[in-house]
């Protein structure tokens, strides 16, 4: 059984090698990053109905290290890595297996079982219906993580049953969810349900009706009990190869109109549906295909309570079906107001820290937050695939 297993593999390998470059401007200490990521993933048929699929993600970086930084400003000692110029010290500081999962096309349910990617939601940046919850809009170039899951999918005609149970990389706390999904003539209807560190229930639809439509609202019961909603319409124009044009509003009723830098960070931080402090935003993006070979996008994301916005402009060419070449710009700045969340002043950024040791007497101390956070940052990675 070895020798077809190991045939089967190499006939299906695949993936990419990417080197990717930072420049972050405004910032104290290197402003320049450099990642190396070699991304090769291995499908494998094992028998009639079963296969088993593999992406291994091994990566290094260079330059700017935030963790050191950070740790800089609170006095805190930051351990050497052992290969300075490799920034490692441990496999698992450069090797992952992201995918690892086994499939099984049985009458009537389709199993996957292992490390995989779960993503539900119609809607662009924010999916308040999603069991896994990843925030991937500001970092264009990144793969989902996987999670730890059993999925199973049963088809009943054009519908479809999906459950999911995952769990942590430690196997110490159970997700589960379960979406139910009905096509009616032109739209699509998902009702979903899941169980996390809270209790979420919700409703996905999406459709057209001249204009492509969408709109996810979950009611989710944690300490807090909230709503949140994404609702939105894109259209594509007929501009040299097209013109894609999308708009999107979304609320967070966990949030709050005044974020401060502080919440804002204890949200990033928390693993939450968001990554996002705030209640009401708003998002727009646009893609043109210029020619076959280029690409050229932009996203804006807004805070509509405090004027703070991060726009994301991106450039791609791909001159043949290997080879990848895309420059972007991450940039936040206010579109009214003096900064807040998305792009924060320099006096958001001087932060008052009661008790953390800085100084003598015991008493507030203040954290100046403005030489780790960029003004702008340009990015230019080119990636080859095989």
């Amino acid at each position: 059984m070895i020798l077809p297993i190991a045939s089967a593999l190499a006939a299906d390998a695949s993936g990419y090698a990417e080197v990717r470059g930072h420049l972050h401007l405004g910032v104290d200490g290197e402003a320049w990053e450099l990642v190396e990521h070699l991304r090769p993933a291995f499908d494998a048929e094992l028998a009639e109905r079963w296969s088993m699929s593999t992406v291994v993600d091994v990566g290094f970086h260079q330059g700017r290290d935030l963790e050191a930084l950070a740790n800089e400003l609170l006095g805190q000692p930051t351990a050497a890595e052992s290969n300075e110029l490799l920034g490692v010290s441990r496999v698992e500081d450069y090797l992952a297996v992201d995918r690892l999962y086994l499939d099984a096309y049985l009458p009537g349910v389709d199993l996957r079982l292992g490390r995989q990617a779960v993503n539900w939601g119609s809607a662009l940046v924010l999916n308040p219906t999603d069991p896994f919850p990843e925030l991937l809009a500001t970092e264009p170039w990144r793969a989902r993580t996987g999670v730890n899951a059993a999925r199973a999918t049963v088809p009943l005609g054009e519908h479809q049953l999906q459950a999911v149970l995952g769990t942590d990389d430690a196997f110490t706390e159970l997700k589960g969810a379960l979406r139910g999904t009905l096509v009616a003539g032109r739209t699509d209807v998902s009702l979903v349900g899941a169980y996390r560190d809270d209790a979420m229930v919700g409703v996905d639809l999406r459709g057209t009706l001249g204009v492509g439509w969408w709109a996810e609202a979950a009611l989710v019961a944690d300490s807090d009990p909230h709503e949140e909603l994404a609702i939105g319409v894109d259209y594509s124009f007929p501009v040299l190869q097209t013109l894609v044009v999308m708009v999107q509003y979304d609320r967070l009723g966990g949030g709050s109109t005044d974020v401060t830098p502080a919440t804002a960070i204890a949200a990033a931080a928390s693993g939450d549906t968001s990554g996002f402090a705030g209640q009401n935003y708003g998002v727009l993006s646009a893609s043109l295909a210029a020619t076959y070979m280029l690409s050229v996008s932009a996203l804006h994301l807004q805070n509509l309570d405090d004027g703070s916005a991060y726009s994301i402009p991106t450039i791609g060419l791909a001159p043949n079906s290997w080879l990848e070449v895309s420059a972007a710009a991450q940039l936040p700045w206010a579109v009214w107001g003096e900064g807040g969340e998305l792009a924060p002043s320099e006096d958001d950024l001087v932060l008052a820290v009661p008790g953390i040791g800085l100084d003598d007497s015991g008493a507030s101390s203040t954290l100046d937050l403005n030489g780790l956070m960029p003004t702008a940052t340009f990015i230019l990675w080119t990636r080859v695939y095989f």
